[in-house]
Order: C-alpha cells, then structure tokens, then sequence
C-alpha cells in the first residue's frame, strides 16, 4: 500500500502512509482491497476525521457528517421544534415524541454489554443541522445524505445497507449516536431499533425498540 491524501488539508494539510492507520481501518481496508471495494469510510490518523475512500482508484474524498458550531441564536421551545420537524415532514413516533417533551427522557442508553453508551437526542438536537457530502440535512434526517452517498457509489442496487433498501434507509430517523455509529428508527415499523455503521455503511439489529427505549428496564 501508498499513501493516502487527507481530503480535510485545512486539518492537517499532508499526506500519511496507509500502515499509519489504526488497527481496525488498516484491517478494513486489506480487506476491502482484496474485494476490489469502490467504497469505505477511514479515520484520518492525524486529524481523526472520517472521510470517504475508493481503494481501486485510491482517492479520499470529505464527507464527514458534523454539526456546524452552534450559533448565539435564541433557544428555539419545544413547540416551535416541533413545528421545524413538521415543516419538513419528521413523523416521529407520537410515544417517543411525548417522551422527549416529558423532561424525563434519559440522555444515553446502553446498546451491547461493556461497550461505551450511545447518546440520545434531545428535541433540539435532533433539528440541529448536520453536513452529509457537502449537503445540510437536520441531525434526524441525517440517514438519507449517507442513503444518497452509497446510491452514488453503488447505485440503488447497492447491497450496502441490507436488509433495507436505500430508500427505506433514507427514510429512517437518526435519535442517537456512539462515535461512527448512528442509533435509528426502522422506517418499515417504526419502532425497531437499528445501527448505522459510518463505516463501510452496514446496519445491524439492536435488541431495542422505541417501545422498550420509553418504557421502564432499560439502562
């Protein structure tokens, strides 16, 4: 392997040998060379940021999701939030949405046994704005900018993201999130909880659901 070119140059401005990566991405990305892969995420190992990249053209391209710094706006209240997901068509579970307006909802939960807690958002953080490919979508509606990123690399056809076709991944809505790892509703149920992996653009199955997130006997 070569090196690699960090796309964000503003960060850290040169380029870095691929045996550089840490452990998992440099793991990832053998394996995604002998699969003949067009599309992964990697960490940066000296601006630790993500970004996409292509191991047959061996290209890197910014597209890191991360909320812009916060503006010294007046605090939006919990009806006029509601609105904003309105107005561009957030239905999220009336139970759930009850929940967040309670004052009671808890900030994280645990998702698997002795690994680190993902956070939950808050009303407000859920109608924060995030960056998707140089594309703004509320944190909520985050799933269908990464939907549109690997329809881009793969097509609609992709088989990333199985068993969910990109258009019910684009119709998902982000609640939590741990590191690389987006917390989402199924959009098939609208219950079932789920995880979006940054890397590599999986989904895995939590024991979860918005019922049991809610409801008493979740830590």
């Amino acid at each position: 392997m070569t090196d690699i070119t960090c796309p964000y140059h503003d960060a850290c401005g040169h380029h870095f040998d691929s045996n550089a990566l840490d452990a998992a991405d440099g793991d990832f990305l053998k394996s995604a060379l002998g699969k003949s892969m067009t599309f992964m995420f990697l960490h940066c190992p000296v601006c630790s940021r993500i970004f996409q990249f292509n191991p047959v053209a061996w290209t890197a391209q910014a597209c890191e999701a991360v909320a812009p710094k916060a503006a010294r706006v007046a605090k939006k209240s919990n009806k006029q939030l509601e609105k904003l997901l309105a107005k561009e068509k957030v239905a999220l579970p009336q139970a759930y949405l009850d929940h967040l307006n309670s004052g009671k909802s808890r900030p994280d939960v645990a998702i698997f046994k002795d690994e680190d807690h993902f956070t939950l958002y808050r009303l407000d953080a859920l109608c924060k704005e995030v960056d998707v490919d140089g594309t703004r979508y509320l944190a909520v509606r985050q799933l269908a900018g990464f939907a549109q990123a690997l329809a881009q690399v793969g097509g609609t056809g992709s088989k990333q993201a199985a068993p969910f076709s990109l258009a019910e991944l684009a119709a998902c809505l982000a609640i939590g999130e741990e590191n690389t790892r987006i917390l989402f509703i199924d959009s098939r149920d609208n219950d079932a909880l789920w995880i979006y992996h940054l890397d590599g653009g999986d989904v895995e199955k939590t024991r979860l659901s918005v019922t049991s997130l809610i409801g008493p006997g979740v830590s």
